[in-house]
């Protein structure tokens, strides 16, 4: 029991290191309306059940860590967090039950580009920072299906494809 707890907590801890490291360091593309946020290709990885739980703690740990920096301050902390663990909690409840079917995986990719679009590019881009619609949505859109459709698709595919005992 504790060696998995050992185990479980190393792997949202590397998860959220990996995700905010890689959102600050591309911090000129991680936020605004026309953003691709690159660690966002780690999103979908709840949806694997090796990785599961513990990667939905990682990613809202680690978009806390990377909003700190976000210049829409303390709203983007809370909702950025909100935003990625309910896009997590979403591929990790899709993965327990359905993992290894394809539509699942294109389930859970189409469900997080919207998530984020949502809660990102109409809730705090639109109403509360007052971006044009047809500036914040399109461009949180167009973002997070770089990120998320295409960076997600290949990161889950691969790790699926090339590390298929991880979870046998």
């Amino acid at each position: 029991m504790r060696s998995r707890l050992t185990i479980e907590s190393a792997k949202a801890a590397v998860i959220a290191a990996v995700y905010a490291a890689v959102t600050i360091v591309l911090q000129p593309i991680s936020f605004g309306p026309l953003q691709v946020r690159i660690s966002d290709a780690l999103l979908p990885l709840p949806y694997i059940p090796y990785f599961g739980f513990p990667a939905v703690i990682g990613l809202t740990i680690g978009c806390l860590l990377a909003n700190m920096v976000s210049p829409y301050g303390i709203i983007d902390i809370v909702l950025g967090t909100l935003t990625n663990f309910a896009a997590g909690l979403f591929a990790w409840s899709i993965g327990k039950t359905y993992y290894g079917k394809e539509w699942a995986k294109v389930l859970v990719l189409i469900a997080q580009i919207l998530i984020v679009t949502v809660i990102i590019g109409v809730v705090l881009l639109h109403i509360i920072f007052a971006i044009e619609l047809e500036y914040a949505v399109p461009g949180v859109l167009l973002g997070s299906t770089i990120s998320i459709g295409v960076g997600g698709y290949i990161l889950l595919t691969t790790i699926e494809k090339r590390m298929p005992r991880l979870w046998k």
